[in-house]
């Protein structure tokens, strides 16, 4: 007895309208933010739509950064549930343009099911930056129910 293989289907995801992963990014002006590290500032960046699963996310120098007083300035990136997990105490004011932070070794995806925001947390003696540009990214992907995906019947009378 021979086992015929030609017509198995072969198993798929949800394929179109399937979910894609997609990335986010903000441009942060660390003057204009008027951020203060020695109060240990938290700055809101980016926000994350309800349903949404944060893959991972990252942060860039793009403008050397320097605090008014100090080299000491570090920063975190992660939400309200961890302000940590992604970034972990980055020296920001220590880093050359071009640099990527750390990804934490922690780091682990993480889903919402209210919106939220990616959140920059300043740590330092500086009150203040005279320069300074970071880009905030982060890869998304909605995990929120796709729909029905189940063959519906029709009269095919009715749609003639």
């Amino acid at each position: 007895m021979a086992t015929l293989t030609a017509y198995v289907q072969a198993a798929v995801s949800q394929g179109n309208p399937g979910r894609k992963m997609y990335m986010v990014e903000k441009t942060v002006d660390l003057v204009a933010e008027v951020t203060d590290p020695s109060s240990d500032d938290v700055l809101q960046v980016l926000t994350i739509p309800a349903g949404s699963m944060i893959v991972s996310a990252g942060l860039e120098v793009i403008q050397n950064v320097t605090a008014n007083t100090g080299t000491d300035v570090t920063v975190d990136l992660g939400t309200d549930v961890d302000d940590d997990e992604w970034v972990s105490a980055f020296d920001v004011d220590g880093a050359a343009v071009g640099d990527y932070a750390p990804v934490a070794a922690a780091a682990a995806a993480e889903i919402h099911g209210a919106a939220n925001t990616l959140d920059l947390t300043f740590a330092g003696s500086g009150a203040s930056f005279t320069s300074g540009k970071v880009r905030v990214f982060a890869l998304l992907m909605s995990v929120g129910v796709i729909g029905d995906k189940t063959a519906q019947e029709v009269d095919r009378d009715t749609l003639a």
